[in-house]
């Protein structure tokens, strides 16, 4: 294939800070990569509680680096407060993925894609 991409970076990151009394946070950032296309997945948590008159906060963000071929991506964030009561909480969820793929052949290595295999040569 002439003129086709077969190069995919693909980098993800998450990052969750948390303040208050009680606090929890928890990240994941996971890729993968094969000739032909790469995807990434990373998720975000954050959660603080404080006892009144404290105001927790909390801060959860997912990013994405992603070069070559055609990109799909989706991000979403939410963030809850709930700031009354004795003991005011805070939630943020962050959640990004994204793929490439392009002109890459997954299977080029192995010979499969080769006009002669299919009989017509």
């Amino acid at each position: 294939m002439a003129g086709s991409i077969d190069k995919f970076l693909v980098e993800v990151s998450s990052t969750a800070l948390a303040l208050g009394d009680r606090t929890m946070t928890d990240t994941t950032a996971s890729t993968a990569a094969w000739p032909g296309g790469a995807i990434g997945f990373a998720v975000a948590v954050a959660v603080a509680q404080d006892t009144a008159p404290g105001t927790p906060e909390t801060s959860a963000t997912t990013g994405i680096i992603a070069t070559g071929g055609s990109m799909t991506s989706s991000s979403t964030h939410w963030s809850v407060d709930f700031p009354y009561g004795p003991t005011p909480t805070s939630v943020d969820v962050s959640l990004t993925s994204v793929s490439v793929h392009g002109g890459g052949d997954a299977f080029s290595g192995y010979d499969l894609v080769s006009s002669s295999l299919h009989g017509l040569l």
